[in-house]
């Protein structure tokens, strides 16, 4: 699963590969760190059922629903993310 992702500007592509391995394909130094540790960074959400929710964890990068939720959260962050569409890949260069 890949995203293109932008602020404005294109910022480059981050593809989830497995469960630890997010690929970055990104120009900027800065947004590579910001990028390398949003990933790896774990999120807190209410998981169970609905009469007794708990509080659960877990890595952004360590499964494809818990990356791809993660990406598409960057919008709080005033970035959009959309997936990545092969045709389209040399568009940015």
């Amino acid at each position: 699963m890949k995203f293109e992702i932008e602020n404005g500007d294109y910022v480059g592509t981050a593809e989830w590969r497995g469960a630890g391995d997010v690929a970055l394909d990104m120009t900027n130094p800065n947004e590579r760190r910001f990028f390398e540790r949003y990933f790896s960074q774990e999120d807190a959400f209410m998981a169970g059922p609905v009469e007794a929710p708990e509080l659960a964890h877990g890595r952004r990068d360590a499964s494809q629903r818990a990356f791809e939720h993660a990406a598409f959260c960057l919008s709080a962050y005033d970035y959009k993310v959309r997936r990545h569409d092969s045709t389209r890949s040399g568009a940015h260069r």
